[in-house]
């Protein structure tokens, strides 16, 4: 790779990307400060530099326009109220926390607005840091005004010169994690006689997840570069990959069989390995598109795949001419499971020419508020203790409101960085709360141990504005990859930029106590302020991915009648299905890091999580293969098998959802619909078996889930009488 090349490459890194601009603005405040003498007016520049960069989200050039316009707003709003009410503490401490719960609502009209309301709650903080020293009404929210819309300023053009690179970004880490999920799967076939399913499952199900959300941050890039979804000009290329790329994510998340069984009678056979090896070189074929698309470039599709589909065929034609009467049912598994990789294979070969499989309603479902109304509608819907973000603004608005407290009853010179770690590490549930507060102490920790030395050893100006500058550069590096790193260069951020005051070694320890403080509140508020226990609402949790699973069935089976077609509301109900899993993964792994006390039936949870992603890897099957059947009473026994798989899920959404523990299902099961979709016609032709068989394969797991829902129901119905 010549150097050219390892420059581009390095440039389409979104980190060093990233650094590049923070260090441009940083450099462009620090290097006139430190021209004209100016060491007062560095930290509330910087400060307002870092509380744009904390608000600012991915748009559109006028959507960063727009949504600038409006950071900038409420943060003239939030400083010069704090600048109003600094010396009226009764009146500040009625303000804090009106404010804090109003901008904490406004999360609800979208991430766009959560990030102007986080930004603003720190601009305000940052104004009560200065406010103490602030010269006039003024002088410190129009210097905190000045670094925010110089940072502004700054990316704007940045973005301009590279409009598609956040779509470019997004787009290839879709690819990345879709890489890592492949290689999971092919860890289920690895063909050991004692296999146990379920570990791969819940692996499976985490690194399903982490595609999920690739996908929706993705599908948000697209969004926020659309006119109520429609997406045209230079991103219309990339839309259709994405599109693509849903695809073959429905595929590869699809389960054509019991994998045990497989195993068990191919575990001397080569056929398994071939499958292994075949879904690693597409995992590999996954990693070069994500490389080609950060870089811009025309990609290449690998031959090693081709061949190691070719070699997995001839092995499958070799299998078939044993004529093993035990193999001609599980041959027919892996010839639907050839099919659907050669599919994929067929897939990632056409990613140059994603036009060649254009959807015909290319359109992406907008659930943006773009009027007044439905953006009140938004934040009226969530006044209400089941709302996440309700319980998470009533306990931010108290923690605050009591750190502030604690900084007047204790006359706490610099206390406001209470507020400042509370705000940081108070989040929506207790599991990130409490990694937040880990990192938050040992970086404060390590920064001040690493600060104090280098305030000795480079008493400068100059050398100092040089750990100003690169230490701010490294937060913003660190700050979602490594939290603990982040804060431990924030923290030398702070030493240095108040030692241009000639307080360097006068806040260390105030930084020290304050942060403990600040997390000691912060974890109070999750566990004692309308706390949000994983346990408490994780029936919900299964009782959305149950409904979520059911929708998706349905719209599948309606294919079957017309054929396949991507329309939009499929769309809408495969991503929901995904997404509720994802959720149920998220819940359970959150259930797990919350005191023991507050955790139940962990073995019942992940059994569940784990039957759940069953389920939905049998309907992903079926969405994979859809195509019109024509014949009627095959398509009447489809039809009965789904009303009885129809009925079967609402009652389990029941069971969970209205904590219902006993349930008849006498009346819709059918022993003769069971035994005609486990032993079809020969006469059947081979997308008939394949939508019989997974039809039998979701029908036979419903016992175990009824009996899992009524496990959970009895736990919650217990619960409530505690």
């Amino acid at each position: 790779m010549n150097f050219i090349s390892q420059l581009r490459h390095h440039w389409a890194n979104k980190t060093i990307n990233y650094s590049f601009l923070i260090l441009i603005a940083l450099l462009g405040v620090v290097i006139p400060a430190w021209y004209f003498q100016l060491n007062s007016l560095i930290i509330p520049l910087i400060l307002g530099i870092i509380a744009a960069a904390l608000a600012e989200s991915d748009d559109s050039f006028t959507g960063r326009l727009k949504s600038q316009s409006i950071t900038l707003i409420c943060f003239a709003i939030a400083s010069l109220s704090i600048e109003l009410l600094f010396n009226t503490p009764w009146l500040f401490a009625l303000g804090l926390f009106i404010s804090t719960f109003g901008f904490i609502m406004l999360g609800a009209i979208g991430p766009r607005y959560a990030s102007i309301a986080f930004g603003s709650l720190l601009i305000a903080i940052y104004a009560m840091l200065g406010a103490h020293e602030s010269i006039n009404l003024w002088f410190q929210p129009l210097l905190l005004l000045t670094g925010a819309a110089w940072y502004y300023f700054v990316s704007m053009i940045w973005h301009a010169f590279w409009p598609m690179q956040p779509v470019q970004q997004s787009l290839a880490n879709v690819f990345l994690q879709m890489a890592n999920y492949f290689d999971s799967k092919s860890q289920l076939f690895h063909p050991v006689s004692s296999m146990v399913p379920q570990p791969h499952r819940i692996a499976e199900a985490k690194l399903n997840a982490a595609t999920v959300n690739a996908l929706n941050s993705c599908k948000a890039t697209f969004l926020s570069r659309s006119k109520r979804g429609h997406v045209d000009g230079a991103s219309d290329r990339f839309l259709n990959i994405y599109f693509l790329a849903q695809d073959i994510h429905e595929r590869i998340s699809s389960t054509h069989y019991r994998y045990q069984d497989l195993a068990h009678h191919f575990e001397r056979s080569d056929v398994l390995f071939r499958f292994k090896h075949l879904m690693e070189t597409q995992a590999q074929s996954c990693r070069e598109i994500a490389e080609a698309i950060l870089l811009g470039k025309e990609y290449q599709h690998n031959d090693d795949s081709v061949l190691a589909l070719d070699e997995l065929q001839n092995s499958l034609h070799y299998l078939q001419e044993q004529n093993n009467p035990q193999w001609r049912l599980l041959l027919g598994q892996l010839g639907y499971l050839f099919n659907n990789l050669a599919t994929v294979e067929k897939q990632l070969s056409n990613v140059n020419n994603p036009d060649a499989n254009r959807l015909e309603e290319d359109v992406l479902d907008d659930t943006e508020a773009h009027s007044i109304k439905a953006m009140w509608a938004k934040i009226k819907s969530n006044f209400s203790k089941d709302s996440m973000l309700f319980r998470h603004a009533v306990r931010m608005s108290i923690a605050l409101t009591v750190g502030y407290g604690i900084i007047q009853l204790f006359d706490i010179e610099r206390g406001y960085w209470i507020l400042l770690t509370t705000l940081f590490v108070c989040q929506p549930n207790y599991s990130a709360t409490r990694q937040k507060l880990v990192a938050r102490v040992l970086g404060t920790f390590a920064g001040l141990l690493i600060g104090v030395p280098l305030l000795t050893f480079f008493p400068s100006q100059e050398s100092q504005l040089v750990f100003i500058v690169v230490s701010g550069v490294a937060f913003f590096a660190f700050r979602l990859a490594n939290y603990g790193y982040a804060t431990g260069f924030i923290t030398l951020l702070v030493l240095f930029c108040f030692n241009q005051l000639g307080e360097g070694y006068a806040v260390v320890l105030p930084r020290l106590a304050d942060t403990l403080v600040g997390c000691a509140l912060a974890v109070a508020a999750v566990a004692l302020v309308l706390p949000d226990w994983q346990s408490k609402r994780l029936h919900k949790v299964m009782a959305d991915a149950i409904e979520a699973n059911k929708n998706y069935l349905a719209q599948i089976i309606g294919q079957y009648r017309i054929g396949k077609k991507d329309s939009l509301s499929y769309r809408i109900s495969r991503r929901s299905a995904h997404n509720q899993d994802a959720n149920l993964t998220n819940a359970i792994s959150t259930m797990l890091a919350e005191p023991g006390r507050y955790q139940s039936a962990i073995d019942e949870s992940y059994r569940f999580l784990t039957l759940n992603h069953a389920l939905l890897s049998y309907v992903s099957a079926l969405g994979a293969h859809r195509t019109q059947i024509a014949d009627e009473s095959t398509h009447k026994l489809i039809l009965d098998a789904h009303r009885v798989i129809h009925q079967h899920l609402d009652i389990l959404f029941a069971q969970l959802n209205q904590h219902c523990d006993t349930c008849d299902t006498s009346d819709i099961d059918d022993p003769a619909l069971e035994q005609r979709l486990a032993e079809w016609r020969d006469e059947d032709d081979s997308s008939v078996r394949m939508v019989l068989q997974q039809l039998h394969l979701i029908y036979r797991m419903l016992p175990e889930l009824h009996s899992l829902a009524s496990k959970f129901a009895v736990r919650v119905n217990h619960s409530d009488q505690k």
